[in-house]
């Protein structure tokens, strides 16, 4: 379970229907330089501690969280079932899903989260806009 300021919720028009979160760096694992609630394995930190942040996060939330794959590019899938842990994430930089339980998510270090909802359709975004992304047309 993770610090009560580790995960933050944010104040915003949302239809009921849809929840969301940021984390911040507190109440994990990682050591300096990822210190502390790391949740990537791409920026070398220990992966043993991003497992176990993961699970911190994890023990937060309603669900299973679905991990993308970020590559700073342009792909968008749709998350129709949960994750396969013995499955490698999808390369992707934005998942969309309409199905209640199953949670998008990316990771942003100095990138943008966006977070989209339509309300007609009841789907649900989260899209990881860096410049590469923005500038290539990931909103799009």
């Amino acid at each position: 379970m993770l610090e009560k300021d580790a995960l933050l919720t944010p104040d915003w028009p949302a239809p009921e229907w849809v929840s969301a979160y940021s984390t911040s760096r507190r109440g994990g694992c990682s050591r300096p330089p990822h210190e502390s609630l790391n949740l990537s394995f791409a920026g070398g930190d220990d992966p043993a501690a991003v497992r176990d942040n993961r699970r911190r996060l994890r023990a937060s939330v309603p669900a299973e969280p679905v991990w993308l794959s970020q590559v700073h590019g342009t792909r968008v899938i749709e998350l129709d079932a949960p994750a396969d842990p013995a499955v490698a994430p999808p390369e992707a930089d934005g998942a969309f899903t309409s199905r209640v339980g199953l949670q998008c998510v990316v990771l942003t270090a100095d990138c943008l989260p966006l977070l989209i909802c339509d309300q007609a359709s009841r789907r649900v975004a989260a899209v990881h806009a860096g410049w590469r992304g923005l500038a290539a047309g990931v909103i799009e």
